[in-house]
């Protein structure tokens, strides 16, 4: 969130203003930004205002309290994720319009992963697709190593070492999963555990919510026992309430363990989810929108959006 602070009141120089300023000695301003359809303004929470000025559509590059660069595929490939991007591209553009952030889906066009583009956002997101141009995977690594923040989603950690390419640093430094392991099918809903409300991600959220329908994955790295990590939400099947339902497939159907379903790296600004399947088999049913049917996990990511996203 973008802040405009100062002080009054810390010299007798500013004393005769602050007589008609109406803040009290030694008060600290802290501006957040306020907004119509169609004028914003920055306002104290002593009263004071700065910055009007008008636009259209709720939300400006004056006023936006922060700026999103988001990519995915929203046809072709996986069609529960491309669908899943779709979705969230339209779900994400409407919540910016409605809480103050812009939001500039690029699709496929990762050569936007550039030090020049870069420069004008906060935060990036992948919706199940990541770079995979060399030039473009440095060009991101450096955003996220001077401070810029991320958040992905499900298939855009989808890795298997040996099978196209791998992006190391990727995989075992920035999300430290390494290897995609295993995974439930069909796509159910789960209860999910909050392991820690101390992120902003998960500050409003019960100490367990019901999941929107989602493919879980399990990882080659144990998350769990990583210093590097924070475990922010985890996923843990019972014999009386397993994860996934697919009777063709026994072992894609997990009746035990405690597998990390969102987690962070203590040392960026991000965030990754294994949210990002919407309801669909290609087994038994067909395709289903639920992908934002948890309110409980739409607070989830608006919340680490702004979390990750807010300034000192």
């Amino acid at each position: 969130m973008k802040h405009n602070t100062f002080y009054c009141g810390l010299a007798a120089f500013f004393a005769l203003p602050l007589l008609f300023s109406g803040c009290e000695p030694a008060h600290e301003h802290s501006f957040v930004w306020k907004r119509t359809e169609t004028e914003h303004w920055q306002e104290c929470s002593c009263g004071e205002e700065t910055g009007r000025g008008t636009h259209e559509n709720g939300v400006c590059e004056t006023c936006a309290q922060f700026n999103v660069l988001s990519f995915g595929f929203t046809e072709g490939g996986d069609s529960a994720h491309s669908d899943f991007a779709r979705e969230a591209n339209e779900w994400l553009s409407a919540k910016g319009r409605e809480l103050g952030f812009l939001y500039d889906f690029r699709g496929n066009s990762y050569e936007a992963l550039n030090d020049e583009t870069l420069a004008g956002y906060d935060l990036v997101i992948f919706l199940n697709d990541r770079p995979h141009v060399r030039e473009q995977q440095e060009a991101f690594e450096k955003f996220m190593e001077d401070g810029g923040a991320w958040i992905g989603f499900h298939a855009c950690a989808f890795s298997m070492e040996g099978e196209g390419d791998y992006w190391k640093w990727y995989q075992e430094e920035f999300l430290r999963c390494g290897n995609y392991k295993n995974n439930t099918w069909n796509p159910t809903s789960e209860p999910l555990t909050v392991e820690t409300h101390k992120h902003p991600a998960t500050k409003n959220l019960p100490d367990v919510f019901d999941s929107a329908p989602c493919e879980w994955y399990g990882w080659e790295s144990d998350l769990l026992s990583d210093p590097e990590v924070e475990v922010l939400l985890t996923l843990n099947p019972t014999p009386e309430n397993p994860a996934g339902d697919n009777p063709h497939k026994e072992w894609e159907i997990w009746y035990g363990g405690q597998y990390p379903i969102a987690w962070a790296n203590k040392h960026y600004k991000m965030l990754y989810t294994n949210m990002g399947h919407n309801l669909q088999s290609y087994n038994d049913f067909g395709k289903e929108s639920k992908t934002f049917s948890s309110e409980e996990q739409c607070t989830f990511i608006l919340d680490a959006m702004f979390g990750l996203t807010e300034k000192a």
